[in-house]
């Protein structure tokens, strides 16, 4: 059940007090750092109290960290440690924690915090990810409810998840409180730049900045916290998936069993393998399904294939899977052939090419939004790597989680169309 109301001052501080998991997010200035300082001492009081902060990056912990040293002051109490804890004279705990690698989610694992902040929810990319954090919310201290609170703007790799999980409108003017079927309560709570008296009062040229930024989505997002369309900044495909989204072309498209599917491979050494399902229907090309996972070799990938059911014309791999590996002396190539998977190499353009084919094919593309739930937020996400000291980005991806489905994505675009043309296969080969 969801339930949209306009949030008030106490209905607000109650809700942050007693629900499951909180997210006050919007736009930029809106004042969710102080808020997310305050709500963390209101336990202070009690010598079993534990509680955890988590920042996307060092940095920004040390940020966060300043301006609790301003607001706990009063408070008496002591700051120690890199990264720090924050002691209360009653025994009270907050440690604080940045997200420097994958590994940093799963290091408090078989902890107990009773309270868990997390600032700038939307820079984490995956919803696998935060709730590996929420194993860690636990309360064994009467009278102190676990919970969640998370800070955030309607932008970075993670906004995709956050804004269904919260379910939050494109515009949103209420708050939302959705009850989850195991009785659980998920808040959303809309901050506006207004929301903050204190930066509006003392740095009113702030909203005027806001308000001449060039970048209409980022100015929508950031001024008046639109959660509409794609929020990342340097990302290489909003212009186009934002077009599909609002021509209706993300939806639900079925496999057709009359027409053979193509794959195309991304190839991780190491590293996640992506494989992205196709079919050609007239004119249109229908992305109909995904599948991504790392530490596997081609014995599960043919499961995987023969899994699915699909009838197969073609599968599409990169040039590096005719590299013979050093162990073996045998390409991967050579591997998938001995399960009866026969690969066809893609022409090998550079990034920049490919990126732009991308973009010039995807006016005929369809996309099954469910069964590419996350394949979509990695291409919402596939962005320029931004060079710090020049200020300006590189003409070159970012690597990160997105970069598997992304680099798969080009693949399917620099195919050649005959393909089509092949007899059709009545197995996963």
């Amino acid at each position: 059940m969801t339930v949209h109301w306009k949030p008030q001052p106490k209905q607000i501080e109650a809700l942050a007090r007693t629900e499951d998991e909180v997210l006050y997010g919007g736009a930029r200035g809106g004042g969710k750092t102080d808020a997310g300082q305050a709500w963390l001492l209101y336990d202070k009081d009690n010598p079993r109290y534990r509680a955890l902060v988590i920042r996307r990056n060092a940095d920004d912990l040390k940020d966060w960290i300043d301006r609790a040293r301003r607001m706990y002051l009063p408070t008496k109490a002591e700051f120690t440690g890199n990264p720090a804890e924050i002691r209360f004279p009653s025994g009270a705990i907050i440690r604080t924690g940045h997200l420097k690698d994958e590994s940093a989610y799963t290091k408090y694992q078989g902890h107990e915090y009773q309270k868990i902040l997390i600032e700038e929810l939307t820079h984490i990319p995956r919803e696998s990810d935060y709730e590996k954090l929420l194993g860690s919310c636990r309360s064994t201290v009467p009278n102190i409810y676990p919970q969640i609170f998370c800070t955030t703007n309607p932008d970075g790799p993670g906004y995709g998840w956050v804004k269904e999980r919260f379910r939050i409108p494109d515009e949103p003017k209420e708050g939302v409180l959705t009850e989850m079927p195991d009785g659980r309560k998920r808040v959303f709570i809309p901050a506006r730049v207004e929301d903050n008296p204190v930066l509006m009062t003392a740095d009113p040229g702030y909203v005027r900045y806001l308000e001449s930024m060039k970048d209409e989505d980022l100015k929508k997002a950031w001024r008046e916290g639109s959660w509409a369309g794609i929020h990342v900044e340097g990302a290489y495909y909003r212009e186009v998936l934002n077009k599909a989204k609002g021509e209706n072309r993300v939806t639900n498209v079925a496999y057709n069993p009359g027409l053979p599917v193509f794959t195309y491979w991304d190839l991780g050494m190491g590293d996640s393998t992506a494989i992205l399902f196709f079919q050609k229907v007239g004119q249109e090309q229908h992305w109909i399904d995904t599948y991504e996972q790392d530490g596997e070799g081609f014995p599960h990938y043919a499961q995987v294939l023969q899994a699915k059911g699909y009838v197969y014309g073609a599968h599409y791999a990169p040039f590096d899977i005719e590299v013979r590996e050093l162990g073996t002396g045998k390409s991967r190539l050579e591997m998938a052939q001995a399960l009866g998977i026969n690969f066809q190499i893609v022409p090998r353009l550079s990034i920049e090419d490919g990126i732009n084919a991308v973009r010039a094919r995807f006016g005929s593309l369809w996309i099954d939004g469910e069964k590419n739930k996350d394949a979509i937020r990695a291409i919402s996400n596939y962005h320029k790597e931004f060079d710090e000291k020049r200020g300006t980005y590189k003409n070159q991806p970012y690597h990160d989680w997105s970069s598997h489905i992304a680099d798969a994505l080009r693949y399917w675009a620099v195919a050649p169309d005959n393909y089509y043309g092949g007899q059709l296969k009545t197995s996963y080969r």
